[in-house]
């Protein structure tokens, strides 16, 4: 099928480009975003678009934490004729300018969620190690993506609060990725379609500075034993790369909130090795900002999953008391959580995402929560 997108140079296979190179229904291509306010540390934004073109499905979501509530909304769309626009019903993403700016926007809905903002890269984008794996002989996750941080500007509506969000105090970053996609299913209400989790730790990070940015991403299965490891420092938009600066190792000690019900963490310290023989010992502490990513659908929410086909299109939406034990625990663990990062006397801030699987060599005191 013809679309706008066959104009351009950039045709990887002798097929228009709807199609992609396998048949597999979790082939994925996904935006992500968060946006998080470090000034007064009390409201984290989270939004993303995923396109599976073998599923013939575009989602998406938009939710915001604010002083203990979340705010949901999603919505689904049938992905075909209009595979060449990033919207569903009024949640839009447009790029402005590649790899430097883009726009989001969610219009009148049923929710009290209204957006409208816009992404400004400050660092050069962090390309991540390609994620290859497998399993019983059968390729599982075949994923590149690339993160890059940046600042936000616009206006953002829920419940009955209107910010206007400015680039001092709205710092970002957004993850783009594509490929085959393991699928997380964690949907408490599922009985019947459960992941299991071998032991682990994984952690993926963003610490943004002024004049530089941290990133890494890594599932530790042992000490020093990783199958998975990627990060980089980058440098101001712009700036030459050092392949130096890509990340080699890492060792780190985290502290925990055992009282459940879900994993918990208060802080610790990370040490990154890098390439070039660099270290960089990162000090870290957690702040109240935490929006959990169920309420974007991943791992599924109450019988739907990423790229079920809901029909031409449909949407839902939901506000979360996390104060509520029970609440907080459908909510789960994945989540980005607002940090404050520390290298020496420089501040920085960012999200960590993060989890323990069961058997893992440490951290035993909260691997009976659910790992995701």
């Amino acid at each position: 099928m013809l679309s706008s997108f066959d104009e351009m140079m950039c045709h990887q296979l002798p097929t228009t480009m709807d199609r992609v190179h396998t048949d597999s229904p979790e082939w994925t291509e996904r935006i992500y975003v968060s946006i998080y306010n470090v000034r007064d540390q009390d409201t984290i934004i989270g939004c993303g678009v995923g396109q599976y073109p073998n599923k013939n499905v575009q989602d998406g979501f938009l939710t915001v934490w604010h002083r203990g509530r979340q705010y949901n909304f999603r919505a689904s769309r049938t992905l075909r004729p209009k595979i060449d626009e990033v919207r569903i019903g009024p949640l839009a993403v447009e790029v402005l300018e590649g790899l430097r700016r883009f726009r989001i926007r969610l219009d009148d809905n049923p929710s009290t969620l209204r957006a409208d903002l816009e992404f400004v890269a400050s660092m050069n984008p962090h390309e991540e190690e390609h994620d290859f794996r497998q399993s019983g002989g059968k390729v599982v996750q075949d994923i590149s993506r690339f993160d890059q941080v940046g600042r936000v500007r616009g206006e953002l509506r829920f419940g009955d609060h209107t910010l206007k969000l400015t680039e001092d105090a709205w710092w970002a970053h957004r993850d783009r990725s594509w490929g085959t996609r393991r699928p997380l299913r964690t949907d408490a209400s599922d009985a019947k379609s459960r992941t299991s989790f071998a032991p682990f730790l994984f952690s993926w990070s963003v610490a943004q500075f002024p004049h530089y940015a941290l990133h890494w991403r890594f599932v530790e299965r042992a000490a020093g034993k990783y199958s998975y490891l990627s990060g980089e420092r980058v440098q101001p938009c712009g700036q030459p790369a050092d392949p130096g600066w890509l990340l080699d190792r890492t060792e780190q000690e985290f502290r925990w909130d055992a009282a459940g019900p879900i994993q918990t963490l208060l802080g610790g310290n990370i040490k990154l090795y890098f390439k070039n023989g660099e270290t960089r010992e990162v000090a870290f502490r957690t702040l109240p900002p935490r929006w959990h990513l169920k309420g974007g659908g991943y791992g599924g929410y109450r019988g739907w999953y990423h790229g079920d086909n809901k029909g031409a299109f449909y949407c839902e939406h939901e506000v979360w008391d996390l104060s509520n034990p029970t609440v907080l625990a459908e909510a789960s663990t994945l989540s980005d959580h607002l940090i404050e990062w520390r290298v020496g006397d420089e501040l920085g801030y960012g999200i960590m995402e993060y989890g323990v699987g069961p058997g893992y060599y440490k951290y035993q005191e909260i691997q009976h929560l659910p790992t995701f």
